[in-house]
């Protein structure tokens, strides 16, 4: 291969493509050139229709001595069959050097009947309306007219038409890379995969839609691709982290019904990290590897919206917790890139990136060159100086826009081969561009694309393939940044890359895709769209609910919902949807009101304090599915009572404790006891529960004096009533006459005669009988004797 000096190269770069062109012209001239007897023929009726779809398109890089085969699935899409049915190949023998080309001669959709046929497919006989057929063409590299000079290297155009009857029906536009064996340009490429689900929240709030997504949908493919050893992650952190749900044994929520004998509050559930979600974290651990990764905000969290709405607290939540993640899982990220849309791209939202904590901001490389359409694309990479902060430094990762959309298209369902080819004509046309220094360059697809692991992985085999592609890590690129060891002359002899370099902010301008997919500089730039401020706000508040609930639970495991119900809500994704924050705060609100209502303080109808001191007690109810640690908080309405100091106390999960508080009397009347049940540092967890209480500290003196005195009375009435029945109850005695001289004076009997005696006389009398002389009346009453 001969050598040519870098001055020389363009001069000769430029004749030898206008020889090519000018023999291209000569084999198939312009239509107009064309004798009528060999014009093309008419246009087939409107009902002649078919769709094409290019299944495969070999080799991947076309040599002298090889053969080009294209396979095209065509079907009838009329309503009348279609005989003869043909596949004609035709091609453009100049090598493209602007990548905008490549976008024109691919957006157009009409029969190309410019130049010879080189090769057709056998004809198919007939295709009836809605049948397909699979139409297979091939032709020796030789006869395809590219020049074998290595310096030749790089795009050609192909046309693959179908005819039915020798009328064409339609064309599909495609590529291949001629690339002779002496060729050695080469550009270092790597691919840096977004993994990220569509809702982190969907495991606790939408459980069908996760499931869906795991099996076809998004975490599917994120399954799929994120285990290829080719491709660096842009991971949320999110992912390694399954929230806690749970476990499914049976236990519905508590209920009069469902309780269990031993709680009457029901049965303590227990928590275990989501299945689905600890399957891909697990997998996601094992397979990163010594691959590229860096971060993004905790459940793709906008930080920027965060802390334009003054919700702080919510921005430093989620930086929290993203690093708590990283640091669980032993996974070092190498830079906390933030995104940032091309059509918005000014200095002011650089530094708005700054701001909120990124360290890297990922943004097209259109909005970083003057010319976007220039002749040599640098290596994605580059430096950001801060106009708000002296001397405050971002770097940038500078994704090719063009590759990356293309890449993005990759889905279920798309034309994946004909996106191939457009991935190497475009990496080919790059890789042949007139440049010397070495370039890497990054491709990054779009967040929102849900990509097909078959297709995506077809396409990374066949860009593994191509020898003009040398594959490379997303950290090497951060590594020049670092170093800045980096070169702007594209023809640079060294080893520096040639880079966007020390971007300033003159040089920060919105950029966008044109309708044939090209992308260049705007005139404007968009209106950021930030979220809502007020939504973002009452997320914040639906945050602290939760948190202070966090504090009394010995075990936070039923809040992980909530949590990250919160934290999904504040997702860059939602821009331009205010409502669905809204509603996720609302709904987070709501669950935790839910949770934070089953602590309860059972009230009493009320109570008398009738002494000086008294412990008042209070019943305190835990239905949750942790211990909690509570303050009990008492005051009065009135200051007739002091409150002894606050209680805390520990409450099992799902039962109850009865507590007593310290109340000391001071006056007396009614007062209304407020209880209220808080954190340990103060903040509450339960509405105020009021209680009458009566209060008469006086009472406990005076009653027990009036008992005293009650007492004494009744026993100087006791000694006085004994005293005076004393006589009359003993035994009945013998009496004789009294003197009733001294009887009168002194009151006492002048008998003598011992208690014996008298008894024995009064005996002796009885036996005797009554005595006529004295006792008119021998045959007494009965009642009366009854009564002596």
């Amino acid at each position: 291969m001969p050598s040519f000096p870098p001055s020389v190269r363009p001069v000769l770069a430029a004749l030898l493509t206008a020889l090519v062109m000018a023999s291209s012209v000569l084999v198939s001239g312009p239509a107009t050139l064309i004798p009528a007897a060999h014009a093309a023929p008419p246009a087939p009726s409107a009902d002649a229709e078919v769709s094409m779809d290019l299944v495969s398109l070999t080799p991947t890089s076309l040599a002298p001595g090889g053969t080009l085969e294209a396979q095209v699935e065509v079907t009838n899409t009329s309503s009348e069959p279609l005989s003869a049915l043909s596949l004609d190949l035709r091609t453009r023998s100049a090598r493209v050097t602007d990548r905008g080309m490549l976008a024109e001669w691919q957006s157009d959709t009409s029969p190309d009947t410019s130049g010879a046929v080189l090769a057709s497919s056998p004809a198919h006989p007939q295709l009836a309306p809605g049948e397909s057929a699979l139409l297979t063409v091939q032709i020796g590299a030789e006869k395809l007219g590219y020049s074998e000079e290595p310096y030749f290297w790089g795009t050609r155009r192909l046309s693959l038409t179908v005819t039915a009857e020798e009328q064409p029906l339609g064309t599909l536009r495609t590529f291949v890379v001629w690339r002779p064996a002496d060729a050695t340009d080469t550009i270092t490429q790597s691919v840096l995969l977004p993994l990220a689900a569509e809702d982190a929240s969907a495991p606790v709030i939408d459980p069908e839609a996760f499931a869906r997504s795991s099996e076809s949908g998004r975490l599917a493919s994120v399954r799929g691709l994120a285990q290829r050893e080719d491709v660096d992650w842009w991971i949320d952190p999110a992912l390694l982290d399954p929230p806690q749900m749970p476990v499914e044994n049976g236990a519905d929520e508590p209920t009069g019904d469902g309780a269990d004998e031993e709680s009457p509050l029901g049965p303590v559930r227990e928590y275990a990290p989501d299945p689905r979600s600890a399957e891909l974290a697990a997998l996601l651990a094992e397979s990163v590897g010594e691959r590229t990764v860096l971060a993004m905000p905790y459940a793709q969290a906008d930080p920027v919206s965060l802390q334009q709405a003054g919700a702080d607290r919510l921005a430093g939540v989620a930086l929290d917790r993203g690093d708590q993640v990283w640091e669980e899982s032993g996974i070092t990220p190498r830079a906390a890139a933030l995104p940032l849309d091309g059509t918005v791209a000014e200095p002011e939202q650089l530094d708005s990136v700054l701001a909120a904590g990124g360290t890297a901001a990922v943004v097209p490389s259109s909005s970083l060159r003057e010319s976007p359409s220039s002749t040599v694309t640098p290596s994605s990479v580059g430096i950001f100086d801060s106009t708000s902060t002296a001397g405050a430094q971002l770097q940038l990762l500078a994704p090719d826009p063009e590759l990356s959309a293309e890449f993005s298209l990759l889905t279920e369902g798309s034309d994946v081969e004909q996106t191939q080819q457009r991935l190497l004509a475009e990496t080919a046309t790059i890789a042949s561009e007139f440049a010397s220094a070495p370039r890497h360059l990054l491709i990054s697809p779009s967040a929102d694309s849900v990509l097909d692991p078959a297709a995506a992985g077809a396409a990374l085999d066949a860009l593994a393939e191509a020898p003009w592609i040398e594959p490379g890590r997303t950290g090497d690129l951060l590594d020049a940044a670092d170093r800045q060891d980096w070169t702007t002359d594209p023809r640079s002899e060294g080893e520096e890359l040639y880079a966007h370099g020390r971007v300033t902010p003159e040089e920060v301008h919105p950029s966008g895709p044109a309708d044939n997919g090209r992308w260049g500089t705007l005139a404007q730039a968009g209106e950021p769209q930030l979220l809502d401020p007020t939504a973002l706000r009452e997320l914040d508040a639906a945050w602290e609910q939760v948190d202070t609930l966090a504090a009394a639970m010995d075990d936070d495991s039923p809040l992980d919902a909530p949590r990250l119900e919160i934290l999904a809500g504040t997702s860059m994704r939602w821009r331009g949807e205010p409502e669905i924050p809204a509603a996720r705060a609302e709904d987070a609100s709501a669950r935790a009101a839910q949770l934070q209502d089953r602590i309860e303080v059972v009230p009493a109808s009320g109570y008398n304090v009738i002494s000086d001191a008294v412990s008042v007690p209070i019943t305190i109810s835990n239905g949750l599915d942790t211990p909690i640690t509570v303050r009990i908080q008492v005051t009065s309405d009135r200051p007739l009572v002091k409150i002894g100091e606050s209680k805390v106390v520990e409450v099992p999960a799902r039962g109850q404790i009865d507590a007593a508080v310290q109340v000391e009397a001071i006056a007396n009347g009614t007062v209304t006891l407020t209880t209220v049940l808080t954190t340990e540092d103060g903040r509450p967890l339960t509405a105020p529960v009021d209680v009458p209480l009566t209060v008469n500290p006086s009472w406990e003196n005076w009653t027990t004096l009036l008992l005293v005195i009650a007492m004494g009375l009744l026993v100087v009435v006791g000694v006085a009533r004994a005293r005076r029945i004393g006589s009359s109850t003993r035994a009945p005695a013998i009496r004789g006459p009294e003197d009733p001289v001294e009887l009168a004076r002194s009151g006492r009997s002048t008998l003598d005669t011992s208690s014996t005696e008298r008894l024995w006389s009064r005996r002796a009398d009885a036996d005797a009988g009554p005595d006529p002389a004295t006792d008119p009346d021998p045959d007494p009453d009965p009642s009366e004797e009854d009564h002596r």
